[in-house]
């Protein structure tokens, strides 16, 4: 890539939309550094065993194809022209029978003859790095070697080759596919371009549903995700996936009904039984460790996010400096009932709140019994607050900043790398507490200024340069002679980012790891 280097200092063009994305403060990644280190090789849209199947079918029987006509160097534009037209078929079926979270069942048939469509992503329109089940976005990472189950092994750019359990799925979905054999030779069995109708798609569907996996498929599957012997092995993906979800099994194993994902995210931080608490076995102690660490920073990012947009709406509503914001902010605190000593200087607050709770265990197991110490309980608070969108939110949030530096604290030398995640440029909870620990005995005033100047605000600025292509720009505010100016018409609205269990629930669920006896509710 080149582009043309300024010659002279330049203003920037006024921005002609309202700015977009997720991460202001260049905070999420750490978040989802932390979810790959407990439930690696998935993601938030990846619930179905089926998909996997089909992606490793695909390459498995293109490769077969190439093998029986003696193609010793296939091409990636053959292999891409096999791979769409499965594919297509693929999620049309899906399409007809509206089943959820499959990558461009929305794109419309192209114009038919006679009923008969062709079956490429350009005649319906379709993208490949957003709706291809292979894309970043779906089902492509966690079914590679790489960087998920590994049942594809990369060939060349666009072309794989099915490897490992991949096969066994590959090849029992094949033998489910032969089952109408007309089907599958006139559209499944070549390499030739053809056409098809919906009539063809949902027959197909009947056999590839997502929710038709085999015995033998679930079998293949499981062996992938999860591996008893495996558990407590935190240097290899499968032992570090199959800690997690041995711990999720543990936690719906005591429990008298089942559970929804929520329940299941919040026992497993508390380890409780129907308010019963109980002890995690040694192989597991990681896990949970890192369960609770990642709650706690679910809990930083909301909160630092939402005090970004809190800004933003004072800035909208003629509030153009810190200092009013900052009074304003401590107003609030000082109002709110955090249990904290009222008018007390920033070193007092964090050794109240420090001496609560001395290691990561005692943290969540104070946070039982008092609301202040519950990341869960406090994000709601949050959420609810920013409805409303009220200095009381600004408050909960600098509580929130607090109460995670405090958290840092309960971290032993062997926890330091778990609160450390994101380091400097993603304000890792550690680098929260040092932070803070470094303004000393500063004055609530001054420590709520410095979190809004230095830590919202000139992060936001510095994560906005280094994002900057050439083309976008993301800020959401700028500094003007007259101060601080919005950039946006109307606050963001963060959300908590999705941690994946859900997805590992369902998947487990698929397999035969655990039960999913009615829809978002599991047990064992």
């Amino acid at each position: 890539m080149s582009k043309q280097l300024p010659q002279s200092a330049f203003f920037l063009s006024p921005p002609v939309s309202e700015n977009s994305g997720v991460d202001f403060l260049g905070l999420r990644q750490a978040n989802l550094d932390m979810m790959a280190d407990l439930i690696p090789g998935t993601n938030n849209v990846t619930p179905f065993i089926r998909p996997f199947s089909i992606l490793s079918w695909i390459f498995w029987k293109f490769h077969e194809l190439c093998a029986s006509q003696s193609k010793l160097a296939p091409t990636n534009i053959e292999a891409r022209a096999f791979r769409e037209r499965i594919e297509i078929l693929f999620t049309w079926g899906a399409q007809v029978e509206n089943a959820p979270n499959i990558p461009g069942k929305s794109a419309e048939p192209p114009a038919s003859t006679n009923g008969q469509v062709e079956l490429t992503f350009e005649a319906w329109e379709r993208v490949q790095n957003s709706t291809s089940l292979i894309a970043a976005l779906w089902y492509g990472p966690a079914s590679k070697t790489i960087s998920g189950l590994g049942f594809l092994a990369p060939h060349r750019p666009e072309l794989f080759r099915t490897t490992g359990k991949g096969i066994l799925l590959a090849t029992k979905l094949d033998e489910v596919l032969r089952q109408k054999p007309d089907l599958y030779q006139r559209l499944l069995n070549t390499l030739e371009p053809v056409k098809a109708s919906e009539n063809d798609a949902t027959a197909l569907w009947q056999l590839w549903g997502v929710n038709t996996a085999s015995e033998e498929e679930q079998t293949a599957f499981r062996l992938a995700l999860f591996d008893e012997n495996a558990v407590g092995n935190y240097a290899e993906a499968l032992g570090k996936r199959s800690s997690t979800i041995a711990l999720a099994r543990l936690q719906l194993s005591g429990s008298a009904r089942p559970l929804t994902p929520d329940e299941v995210r919040q026992k497993m931080y508390y380890s409780e039984w129907d308010d019963v608490l109980y002890s995690i076995p040694e192989g597991l102690i990681t896990a949970r460790k890192k369960w609770i660490t990642l709650q706690v920073r679910q809990l930083q990012r909301l909160a630092f996010e939402t005090l970004l947009s809190w800004c933003e709406y004072k800035v909208l509503n003629g509030v153009h400096d810190t200092v009013k914001m900052t009074t304003d902010a401590e107003t609030a605190f000082n109002d709110a009932e955090f249990g904290l000593p009222s008018g007390s200087h920033l070193g007092t607050l964090l050794e109240t709140l420090d001496e609560r709770a001395e290691t990561i265990e005692q943290f969540a197991e104070v946070g039982r019994m008092d609301g202040w110490f519950c990341p869960f309980t406090i994000i709601k608070i949050i959420q609810e607050q920013f409805a409303t969108m009220n200095d009381k939110a600004a408050a909960s949030c600098l509580y929130a900043a607090l109460l995670c530096a405090s958290f840092a604290g309960c971290a032993c030398d062997d926890d330091k790398l778990l609160v450390n995640v994101g380091g400097h440029h993603r304000l890792s909870t550690l680098h929260l507490r040092k932070r803070l620990i470094a303004l000393g005995n500063v004055t609530l005033r001054q420590a709520i200024q410095f979190i809004l100047e230095a830590l919202v605000i000139s992060q936001h600025m510095a994560t906005a340069v280094n994002r900057f292509d050439g083309q976008n720009q993301r800020l959401r505010l700028s500094i003007e002679e007259t101060g601080l100016e919005a950039l946006v018409n109307k606050p963001w609205v963060p959300t908590v980012t999705e941690d994946r269990l859900p997805t590992i629930l369902r998947l487990a669920s698929n397999c035969g790891l655990i039960k999913n006896p009615s829809r978002d509710m599991f047990t064992t």
